[in-house]
């Protein structure tokens, strides 16, 4: 049981269901090159979130119990700000929108609309400021971060 996991400049990685999250995780941030307390999750090619992020107990789990066989999925990271309980959600892949134009607009909306996110929270006691999150932008490249420090513009 294996799936592709989306990230980078079109980067894939070919990942094993039948391994805990945990480890997942930690091989996918390797992967990506994020910091071991940054948090990803993965989004799927119809624009559900995996919210492996959230597995409790994610040493124990197997991956295969959330994500399917087969499948493609793109590596996202998740912003959490603590003051507003706001989540905001960046693309690791390079580019989504030329890939996956209504993922880029999904990803945007999840960021700035937490009712979005969580439909069964709706209701009057629930009802929160809109969030501020800055929308999903893709990440630097190598070349864009050289080119920059050739022309002496800070990153």
């Amino acid at each position: 049981m294996f799936a592709v996991v989306r990230y980078g400049a079109n980067c894939q990685e070919l990942v094993n269901l039948q391994c805990r999250v945990l480890i997942l995780m930690a091989h996918l941030k390797r992967k990506c090159q994020c910091r071991p307390e940054d948090n990803i999750d993965l989004l799927d090619e119809s624009g559900a979130l995996m919210n492996l992020s959230k597995v409790e107990n994610s040493a124990s789990v197997f991956a295969s119990q959330y994500l399917r066989e087969r499948q493609r999925y793109i590596l996202i990271k998740v912003i959490r700000e603590e003051s507003t309980e706001a989540t905001c959600y960046e693309s690791l892949l390079e580019n989504l929108g030329k890939h996956y134009p209504d993922l880029a607009d999904l990803l945007q909306k999840l960021s700035a609309n937490p009712q979005l996110r969580d439909p069964w929270k709706r209701g009057p006691m629930q009802r929160r400021a809109q969030s501020h999150c800055t929308p999903a932008r893709p990440r630097p490249t190598p070349q864009s971060k050289r080119s920059s420090e050739l022309r002496g513009t800070p990153r």
